[in-house]
């Protein structure tokens, strides 16, 4: 072999050497990154999920509250129900009291004896229903008997109440309102604890 073909192979020799050399360190830079690449991505894809699960686990835990106050809503519209008819009953039997002649007749005089002892004038006004107008006659003995000092003049003018008596002064200035609608708003508040007690333990 010539001098020039000799000195040619060492140079391709080394070349190539070197060639390797660098292909493998290439090689290595390249399995490293890849490496890298894939805990990097594995470690991206665990945070991910980790949020994907918080995400869940929120969105659950809204759902599962909404669900709840949904249903406490629900609870509570049909207990609003049920006590809106434990009072349109007790109403419908308050006033159904003028159709006993035996209970409403001396439950009505006890009501004008209360408006007049509660409105301490010797004169009263007393105003009823026009039902109830027209049995003033028989009234008229029932309040003398408790109201033999003070003068008892009737309103022609009849109110609009299902029974039960407004007695006012003269000059209507000062009255007391004792009609049976009157009673059963001062006692549904109370008609409405004892109900809730009696029927939901509240």
């Amino acid at each position: 072999m010539s001098e020039t073909a000799k000195f040619t192979e060492d140079i391709l020799s080394n070349a190539r050497g070197k060639a390797e050399s660098i292909i493998r360190e290439a090689e290595t830079e390249a399995q490293k990154a890849s490496e890298e690449a894939k805990l990097a991505a594995e470690r991206e894809a665990e945070s991910i999920m980790q949020g994907a699960r918080a995400d869940a686990d929120a969105v659950k835990r809204r759902q599962i509250s909404e669900a709840r106050h949904r249903a406490k809503i629900r609870e509570q519209e049909e207990k609003d129900k049920i006590m809106q008819e434990v009072l349109d009953r007790a109403k419908k039997r308050t006033l159904e009291l003028v159709k006993d002649e035996n209970k409403y007749s001396p439950l009505l005089a006890r009501l004008i004896e209360s408006g007049i002892n509660e409105l301490g004038e010797k004169t009263v006004m007393i105003h009823l229903n026009a039902r109830d107008l027209k049995t003033t006659a028989t009234l008229e003995p029932k309040i003398a008997k408790f109201a033999s000092h003070v003068k008892v003049e009737w309103s022609k003018q009849p109110i609009d109440a299902a029974g039960g008596a407004t007695v006012s002064s003269p000059d209507g200035k000062m009255r007391i309102v004792n009609t049976l609608e009157q009673i059963f708003d001062a006692l549904e508040s109370r008609l409405l604890i004892e109900a809730s007690k009696s029927l939901f333990g509240e």
